[in-house]
């Protein structure tokens, strides 16, 4: 786990980064710098798909930061169900409290995944609602300290993308990358690259400083060290899948054809069923072994 911290952002805010190389996320930690209310965007669980080990390295950098800085944790967000890492959410509130937060839409992505892993009846709507404190909408207002957390719902890279809007800054999730890495993926449940546009284009109608964070970054396939802010004036002119006038058609098309030859995330298989749940594992097997169950495509049983 790689951290580094944002220089301080106008109206009242201070952002931490902390970045998990395995994945590449950046797990952001907001505070508001009068009430030492905190809120944590996109935390993550370790997990090692190779051997199966899991740390919870992740969080405690997060819950060493908000302890040596007296913060108050007040929200857990994820920005959607991930599909590259598991979440840290479960793990992170029974360390230093706050509520979990997701987009209301977990409901029907967690049905999907249900499905495709054949889970138990136990594992019904209720069941996936149950770990969340709250299901977010589109113009929701999240107290903050001093501050608003404002919900909006992105939707492109997944049917659940929310971002979330405090101050000057905007956490875009799997929105937007780094300009020189373009753009997130869309071929994932219900994801859809038209929606994707509008949803990039609502984020770069805001004024130009406006400043934005990603849930993701890979150094540019390690040409650079990894990074994380950006900006609306940067992304409008230096993005490379959406920058410089882009029109619909050909981002659509752009996007269609990097989606084919994109090989699946390591951690996919691993994360879905865990995600749906807010990070929160399976109990124990009969032998005391927490087992994830995986979906295989064989001829004649798609998954």
């Amino acid at each position: 786990m790689d951290d580094r911290g944002s220089e301080e952002t106008a109206m009242g805010i201070d952002v931490h980064t902390f970045h998990d190389v395995r994945s590449g996320t950046a797990t952001h930690v907001v505070s508001c710098r009068t009430s030492g209310s905190c809120v944590v965007i996109d935390p993550v669980f370790d997990l090692d798909p190779k051997s199966g080990r899991t740390s919870r390295a992740p969080v405690d950098a997060v819950v060493e930061f908000i302890q040596a800085e007296n913060l108050r944790l007040e929200w857990i967000l994820d920005t959607h169900v991930h599909h590259d890492h598991v979440s840290g959410a479960i793990a992170l509130r029974e360390a230093v409290g706050g509520r979990i937060g997701i987009g209301r839409l977990v409901i029907e992505v967690g049905a999907a995944v249900r499905d495709v892993y054949a889970l138990p009846d136990a594992a019904t709507d209720e069941a996936v609602v149950d770990p969340f404190d709250r299901l977010l909408d589109e113009g929701d207002r999240l107290p903050f300290g001093e501050q608003t957390i404002e919900v909006w719902a992105t939707p492109g890279h997944t049917v659940d993308h929310l971002s979330y809007r405090i101050g000057n800054a905007i956490f875009v999730g799997d929105t937007l990358f780094m300009p020189d890495s373009g753009t997130a993926r869309c071929d994932f449940h219900r994801g859809d690259a038209r929606r994707l546009y509008a949803s990039i284009h609502r984020i770069l109608a805001e004024p130009e400083e406006t400043r934005l964070f990603v849930c993701h970054d890979y150094g540019a396939d390690g040409s650079r060290p990894p990074a994380w802010e950006t900006t609306v004036g940067a992304q409008r002119t230096d993005n490379i899948h959406v920058g410089d006038g882009c029109g619909e058609e050909a981002f659509v098309a752009l996007r269609r054809e990097r989606d084919e030859g994109l090989d699946m995330p390591a951690l996919l298989l691993a994360s879905l069923p865990l995600n749906i749940v807010a990070g929160r594992f399976p109990s124990p097997a009969a032998n005391g072994r927490v087992i994830l169950a995986m979906p295989l495509d064989v001829p004649g049983h798609a998954i």
